[in-house]
């Protein structure tokens, strides 16, 4: 049997929703729909059964810029690729997800990020201001543009007519995620310190409004509208604004603080962390175990993997430029096909998984686990230490946008360009390559399923470096 119908064993029949075992009430993935343009209805059925087979019965779909509005194209005239653009597939998708025991809850910004930050387009006198006194500077992540000023009518009418129509569109969504920005807030005289007041108008509207088309709709929302503290990286205070205890909460290490105050008045509460999108088991141990620390309710990290095509500088990285975006830095991949089934990808679900049901679970006892769902029942630690060998040399520094250098000789060849290529950094990269060679020598003749698809994953990456990136690394020259 093979290591993924091992893992698919462990698991109840299609339909059931999963066991609601350990200190959580919820557990999910928060992707981000929209920067995922490649993946058709399939695709996405595909990963709704892994928030099942992950013991999850949530996701929250970041759907604003991929959702095909009539009244505003505005919001997705930039990502016409996208699958859903395309055929309009999220009510079906929810239908699945609903069958596996998994809830969908639609995730936007109030007046920025994808989409949204598109209108300024076409109305530019509706951008934000910065803490300087002119408009902000452009920003994004694939979807390049401005936020609003939610002090002007226009803003207000807007988003809350497109988020109503986005709601209207799949009445089936179990509810929404309204994730207020951590890029900017306006710092113009009507908002000033009194921003999120402004924000929190619309916050109210639409929770009412989904309120009004799903009695049990849950809302998760941003504490800044009710706890008066600063909002991390923005200049601005939070407001303090009657709490309504149908509201659920949603935290995160760089852009909303837990409040535990707020939290026991709330219907729930989520901690949210990159670690299986970025990082590794021990980092969602820890996770997990901040979630448990807080009092969440539910533990909802991000598994984003993004496949859209820079538009735009990411990142500020002007190689990126025209390029598309490589999934959790698996290049090997076809624009089409998701990660998620990945031998990398799969070490982070089952540590989300285990960790989600036992923060506690010893990591001796964890990687026992993990050799033999990925690796055979004759799993050793040393082939195990080699597995996450590999992983850690994929994420060392691999950020949202840009693959790990040891993969990516365009990014080496970027930072040379820019006279970044410094002498410690070429040698921590060569470095890094000797140790993925000696990983290949050492898994040279595999004997699982899981061995081979180490073995691959290893000589894929080192069958990059061709003569050119070999002599970069060496001298620097180009």
């Amino acid at each position: 049997m093979s290591a993924l119908v091992s893992l698919l064993a462990l698991f109840v029949t299609a339909g059931d929703a999963p066991a609601a075992s350990g200190p959580f009430a919820h557990r999910g993935y928060y992707v981000t729909f929209m920067r995922m343009p490649t993946y058709d209805l399939a695709d996405w059925r595909r990963i709704v059964d892994a928030v099942h087979e992950d013991g999850g019965d949530t996701l929250m779909l970041w759907t604003a810029g991929a959702f095909r509005s009539d009244r505003y194209p505005i919001t997705w005239s930039y990502n016409e690729e996208h699958e859903n653009v395309r055929e309009d597939f999220v009510r079906e998708l929810i239908a699945h997800a609903h069958a596996k025991g998994v809830r969908v809850l639609l995730g936007f910004t109030p007046f920025g990020y994808d989409g949204v930050n598109r209108y300024a387009l076409e109305h530019p006198e509706l951008k934000a201001t910065g803490p300087d006194g002119k408009p902000t500077a452009p920003f994004g992540i694939g979807c390049w543009g401005w936020n609003l000023c939610p002090s002007k009518a226009e803003s207000q009418r807007f988003m809350l007519d497109y988020a109503r129509e986005m709601v209207d569109a799949y009445p089936e969504a179990d509810g929404l995620l309204i994730e207020s920005s951590d890029y900017a807030a306006c710092h113009c005289p009507d908002c000033g310190p009194r921003y999120f007041e402004h924000e929190f108008a619309f916050v109210k509207a639409i929770s009412d409004h989904a309120w009004a088309r799903k009695a049990d709709a849950e809302v998760v929302v941003y504490p800044h509208y009710f706890s008066g503290a600063d909002a991390p990286g923005l200049g601005v205070r939070g407001a303090r604004l009657p709490f309504d205890p149908r509201w659920s909460l949603f935290f995160t290490p760089h852009s909303a603080h837990p409040e535990p105050s707020l939290m026991g008045r709330a219907r729930g509460s989520y901690w949210s962390d990159d670690s299986p999108s970025r990082r590794g088991p021990r980092e969602v141990r820890a996770n997990a175990r901040r979630a448990r620390e807080i009092g969440a309710t539910g533990y909802v990290p991000s598994f984003e993997a993004f496949t859209f095509v820079s538009q735009d500088a990411d990142e500020g990285q002007a190689w990126l430029k025209g390029t598309r975006q490589v999934p959790l830095g698996f290049g090997w991949l076809a624009p089409g096909d998701p990660p998620y089934d990945e031998i990398l990808a799969r070490i982070n679900r089952v540590a989300f998984r285990e960790f989600a049901r036992d923060p506690d679970l010893d990591f001796d006892a964890f990687r026992a686990i993990l050799g033999r769902e990925l690796l055979g029942d004759s799993a050793t630690a040393s082939d195990v230490d080699d597995l996450l060998e590999l992983q850690s040399l994929f994420n060392a520094d691999r950020t949202w946008c840009q693959p790990s250098t040891v993969t990516s000789p365009e990014r080496v060849r970027a930072l040379a360009d820019r006279g970044e290529l410094a002498p410690a950094r070429r040698d921590e990269i060569r470095a890094a390559l000797g140790r993925l060679r000696d990983l290949a020598v050492r898994r040279a003749a595999p004997k699982s399923d899981g061995e081979r698809e180490l073995l691959r994953v290893a000589r894929w990456a080192l069958d990059r470096w061709g003569a050119d990136g070999r002599k970069l690394l060496e001298t620097g020259d180009r």
